[in-house]
């Protein structure tokens, strides 16, 4: 007997959601580790761009220091010319007190003229190096912690591998494939009855009822993709029972940008119980719902426009199968509506 046939025999014996409260664990786990990387990408990314404008600006003052480098040691020689010839009879040679205080007067400018000029070098140099040294450990170090976040991504991926074995053999076995399908139902209900309090508003926003129900057999798809689930009543292929789903599902790779389809507002933006990672948006008394994201790029309550980025495509939640997928629905005072009648042709 396998591992997980093993670890099916225990589970069968709980009383607590079997796959849903797993799935949550480590969905929300592996989003917070996401972010993170993606926030060290962009700190990393942020580094290496400032490292390369310090990097252009050091070129810039060599270069300049290499242009000048022929005058300054022309100088060189005529100052030592003068040494040898010596400062004070350079001086003194001057035929009248005027032309003693001009050369003088040139003389110190000169040297105080290239005195500030060499240290000015002398000192972008040397803040320029230490500016990339500083950078570069910089560097080194983001590239450490990133190392250490995907290692443990890969850790949580191969627990995801382990739970994707799990939800194969549930599949296999139609009386605990039907206690999942109870459990996906019931995080709908819970859903359902959690929106009320959205919906109760919709009548302060009739505008934008009107335009959202213009767009009826217009709006555009969320994401490219076939549909691998239409809406409403289908037969649960693992187990045989009856159900039903309340929008449609889009079968698209994994990580595809899916995006509103209508001007809205953000009233989700969090991970769901069943649903995963999941955007909702207020349309007046519509709502589109987008779910089993593998990332959000919206929060709640930003406006966002039709065609914004909303998230990734992902299969966080109790998904019908393992693969990348887009559940979508659209509601009017929480009724499910057939978003095929909706949507435009694709």
């Amino acid at each position: 007997m396998s591992l997980v046939s093993l670890g099916l025999l225990v589970l069968l014996g709980q009383d607590r959601p079997l796959v849903l409260a797993d799935l949550e664990a480590i969905d929300i786990q592996v989003a917070s580790l996401n972010g993170q990387v993606e926030a060290l990408d962009l700190r990393a990314a942020a580094v290496e761009a400032e490292r390369a404008t310090h990097q252009v600006a050091l070129d810039a003052a060599e270069a300049a220091l290499a242009a000048r480098r022929e005058g300054i040691a022309q100088r060189l020689r005529t100052f030592y010319r003068l040494k040898r010839r010596g400062f004070a009879r350079l001086l003194f040679d001057a035929e009248s007190p005027p032309e003693l205080r001009r050369r003088v007067h040139y003389l110190w400018a000169v040297i105080r003229a290239d005195e500030s000029l060499a240290r000015a070098f002398i000192d972008g140099l040397a803040t320029r190096r230490a500016t990339t040294a500083r950078l570069e450990a910089d560097k080194a170090a983001l590239a450490g912690v990133q190392s250490d976040l995907r290692a443990r991504l890969d850790t949580l991926g191969a627990e995801r591998g382990r739970r994707s074995a799990l939800v194969r053999e549930i599949q296999k076995r139609p009386e605990l494939a039907a206690r999942v399908l109870r459990e996906r139902g019931d995080a709908a209900i819970a859903l359902t009855e959690s929106m009320a309090s959205v919906e109760a508003t919709a009548p302060e926003a009739q505008g934008e009822a009107s335009d959202f129900r213009a767009e009826r057999g217009r709006l555009p798809s969320p994401v490219g993709g076939a549909i691998v689930r239409p809406f409403g009543a289908y037969t649960d292929p693992a187990s045989g029972a009856p159900a039903t789903n309340l929008g449609i599902d889009y079968g698209t790779p994994l990580g595809t940008p899916f995006r509103a389809v209508a001007d809205g507002v953000v009233t989700r933006s969090a991970y769901l119980r069943g649903y995963g990672q999941m955007v909702m948006l207020q349309h007046g008394p519509y709502t589109t719902l987008y779910a089993h994201a593998n990332g959000l790029r919206v929060a709640q309550g930003q406006s966002v426009k039709k065609g914004d980025v909303l998230g990734l495509v992902g299969n966080t939640g109790l998904a019908e199968s393992e693969d990348a997928r887009l559940h979508f629905e659209i509601r009017y005072n929480n009724t499910p509506q057939d978003p095929d009648e909706w949507l435009g042709a694709r």
